[in-house]
């Protein structure tokens, strides 16, 4: 049951007249304001009928008239408030038909039985609109409104820019639970970060259950911005990898349980399935994407997008959604052939530096070797071979047997790790543990923040490496000299201070003064999680450049073949 009269919005002393919940809630609940944007400034208003047969809101002091229903003339009308909470205006003898009602104006409370969108017998586009804050009901910037375009989708916008869409309706909405025999909460918008409107850009896919970055491309897409990616900025989207003939050389990849893109004009038509849809959107090279746009059943209708796809979202498996098929290069469809279980893997190979004579050039260059060269060598990816496990697969030794010159054979043991990234103790001892990995991700972190590489880096002034750098001017209070430009505003200064403090943590010389990488997880997630001050960082050893290490006289002389000095390349 609803009540209608007049009211003050919280503190406010201005006068309305609205419709709320009649002694049901203990807060009176507004749920329509007739005058919202121009309120009575005393208590002299009078609601009555006009002449004209107009509900008009009259301020009786100034004889003026406040708000008016504006509908057509009527011979004997009369104004009734119905158990719906609907305000109409009708005929005294004709009960079904209303020339009024106030569900064709909604403020900011949608009721059961008000409809959005447009009215094709009146031409009114019904939508609500958010109050301007708890003591006025007058137009906020917030509406909600039906696409006109007919996607059977909801936008929300601030001022006249979209921030959220609902993806178009597929048959299913539950709003009443039956075994617990209560009302289930049908939307709250926006709910995270991928409710942003168009977050990831064209092509992007938002999925606010993968480890950050939200964002990721479809299949057979990249990045068209990668610097904008890597600072967590999505909004340009993704572009195709490779250019395909439209009539043949492309496929349509399956994505399950997605919000629908949006379009500014999807085709629609409700009498197709979901063959003859794919049908159509083939023989139009427009075409980018199709879908049933009803899942009730078999899944009828069907939906053809055109230009690039926005604002995707991909669902967990237990919510029930669309799915949606993209055209892409047929090459991203994979094969039907049986795959091998091994398809990718990270192998680190040894390079080669041949000290010569001063005019010869450094020789840096990965040697490349086939997947039978590799396996031979590790014994086929023996475990026993296993030198442990990182961030990008199994590492491996090779043992090689060499028999010298006094017919002896000898065993080496080739450990094989990162250049600038083993910890001490694995690159001295040959001792590897967790906190080796942590060494390394702090040498990353350090690499990242200020622009600049480990392996190869070089300070005219002091003659460091790049961890002693920063160490210097960590404790000369110069830290903010380090931050990379390049990350702009992207990177506040106190962040990036914190990012060098933990990098410092994890590149310190003891293991054991290393934190976990849980640890560091809960530094760099938590900006209330005080962190301890570095001790002095591994490998932290001073450099000589590389034209004054060494002079001809000061060297006995050399040929390619008979100095060879391993260089250990990141994999």
């Amino acid at each position: 049951m609803f009540e209608l009269g007049f009211f003050s919005p919280g503190n406010s002393k201005n006068r309305y007249v609205g419709i709320w919940y009649y002694k049901k809630i203990p807060i009176p609940t507004v749920v329509w304001v007739a005058n919202r944007d121009n309120p009575l400034t005393n208590s002299s208003g009078i609601l009555r009928i006009s002449d004209a047969g107009n509900l008009i809101l009259l301020n009786k002091s100034a004889g003026s008239v406040i708000w008016s229903s504006n509908q057509s003339k009527a011979d004997n009308p009369v104004a009734q408030l119905l158990d719906s909470g609907n305000l109409v205006i009708r005929e005294a003898k004709d009960h079904q038909n209303y020339l009024w009602q106030s569900f064709d104006h909604p403020t900011d409370t949608l009721l059961p039985g008000m409809k959005l969108g447009w009215n094709f017998k009146t031409g009114m586009n019904r939508s609500m609109t958010s109050w301007k804050s708890e003591d006025d009901p007058s137009t906020g910037d917030y509406s909600f409104r039906i696409d006109p375009y007919g996607s059977q989708e909801i936008y929300l916008f601030e001022g006249l820019v979209p921030i959220y869409r609902t993806g178009p309706w597929n048959g299913l909405r539950n709003t009443w639970l039956e075994n617990s025999r209560v009302w289930s909460l049908n939307g709250l918008a926006p709910r995270d970060e991928c409710d942003n409107y168009r977050k990831c850009g064209a092509y992007g896919i938002c999925d606010i259950n993968a480890p950050p970055p939200v964002c990721k491309c479809v299949k057979g897409f990249e990045p068209k911005n990668p610097h904008d990616w890597y600072f967590r900025n999505s909004a340009g989207g993704c572009i195709n990898k490779s250019e395909f003939d439209c009539h043949k050389g492309y496929g349509f990849l399956t994505m399950k349980g997605m919000k629908l893109p949006d379009n500014s004009r999807p085709i629609a038509d409700k009498s197709m399935t979901l063959k003859e849809c794919e049908a159509v959107c083939r023989k139009n090279c427009s075409c980018t994407a199709y879908a049933n746009s009803d899942i009730t059943g078999v899944g009828t209708g069907c939906m053809i997008w055109t230009g690039d796809l926005m604002d995707l979202r991909e669902f967990t498996q237990d919510v029930q959604d669309l799915d949606l098929y993209v055209r892409v290069a047929a090459s991203e469809l994979g094969t039907s052939k049986k795959s091998l279980d091994l398809q990718l893997f990270d192998v680190a190979i040894p390079g080669t530096r041949n000290y010569m004579d001063e005019n010869k050039k450094d020789d840096l260059e990965l040697t490349l070797f086939d997947i039978r060269t590799i396996a031979a060598a590790t014994n086929h990816f023996s475990y026993a071979n296993m030198v442990g496990r990182g961030g990008f697969g199994c590492v491996y030794k090779n043992i090689h047997m060499f028999m010298h010159s006094s017919h002896h054979l000898n065993y080496y043991y080739w450990l094989v790790g990162c250049s600038g990234y083993m910890s001490p103790e694995y690159a001295m001892d040959g001792l590897f543990s967790v906190k080796s990995d942590v060494f390394s991700f702090g040498v990353l972190v350090l690499e990242i923040i200020s622009g600049m590489k480990n392996r190869g880096f070089y300070c005219p002034d002091n003659q460091v490496n790049l961890l002693g750098h920063v160490w210097r001017l960590w404790i000369e209070g110069k830290a903010d000299e380090l931050l990379d430009s390049a990350m702009g505003d992207s990177c506040h200064k106190y962040e990036g201070l914190r990012f060098i403090q933990v990098g410092l943590l994890c590149v310190q010389e003891r293991a054991e003064d290393r934190p976990t990488m849980s640890s560091v997880i809960l530094m760099l997630s938590s900006e209330n999680a005080i962190l301890p001050q570095p001790k002095k960082p591994g490998f932290c050893l001073g450099t000589i450049p590389v034209e004054t290490r060494s002079s001809p006289s000061q060297r006995e002389p050399s040929t390619i073949n008979e100095v060879t000095v391993t260089m250990l390349e990141p994999r």
